[in-house]
Formats: structure tokens, sequence, C-alpha cells
């Protein structure tokens, strides 16, 4: 329960920042259109340096929390960025409410799915949904639809 409860509290606090700060308001103009924001003011180079630092400082939180429940070995990574991965495609690309409730399904899904199949396997079952969800809904749950040419 501790480590839901620190990963609550990082979640608000990263969505406040991004929210109500300066910088958060100019990492999102950044992320948006970086040519624009730097006609605009904002030190595009700061910015990405700030969100670099502050994206490898919850890199290894998350990783220090996830070893505090999953046994650690060389694949430790792989296995992660792969359930990253799934959660971010499946909740729509660039969007960072899809990331969360995309993530937030894939791991709910890979904890129930322990009830009916292996435990070695539960990542599967995750991946199984990303294929199907990506079938009816090329652009994730929250994406946009574009056409590209």
């Amino acid at each position: 329960f501790w480590v839901i409860g620190v990963c609550v509290v990082v979640l608000l606090l990263v969505a406040a920042f991004l929210q109500y700060t300066r910088l958060g308001k100019a990492t999102r103009a950044v992320a948006d259109n970086p040519d624009l924001a730097a006609s605009s003011g904002i030190d595009v180079d700061r910015v990405i340096l700030v969100v670099g630092g502050a994206g490898a400082t919850l890199a290894t939180l998350g990783g220090v929390l996830f070893a505090t429940n999953e046994l650690v070995d060389w694949q430790f990574g792989f296995k992660l960025l792969l359930l990253m991965f799934a959660g971010v495609t499946l909740g729509g690309l660039g969007t960072a409410f899809g990331a969360f409730v995309g993530s937030l399904i894939v791991g709910i899904i890979i904890q129930v799915s322990t009830l009916w199949i292996s435990p070695e396997l539960k990542n599967v079952s995750a991946l199984t949904l990303l294929i199907l969800i990506l079938v009816v809904r090329p652009q994730g749950i929250f994406g946009q639809r574009e056409r590209i040419g």
C-alpha cells in the first residue's frame, strides 16, 4: 500500500507541476511545437534539460518501486519498458492523460489476469489487450485520428 501511496503522491505532483507552474506550461508548449515556443521567448534547451532530468528521476523512482514487488533479474528493464510501451500506446500517443489511463488499464489487467493464467504469463495478457484495442482503434483510446500525407 505504501508503494501505491508514493505513486499517487508523485503522480499528483507531476500533474500539478505541468498544469500550474510556468516551467510546466513551457514544457507543454515545447512538447507541442518547439519552434513556436522558442519564438515566444521560451528557452527550449533549458526546458529539454529539465524534462530529461525529471524523467530520469521519475524512471529511477519507478524502477526502485517496481523492484520492491518483483524479482530483479537481467531482463528487469526490458519487462518494464514493454509494459510502459503498452500503456502509452494503449492510451494514445501524444496525450499525457491517455498514457495515464492506458498504464492504469495495463496494470489492472496484468494483476487480475493472474486469476486465470499462470503468473509467469501475466505480461502476455497486457500485450494481447494492446493488440485487440489497436485493431479496433489504431490511435489508442484517447488518441486523435490524423491523416498523414
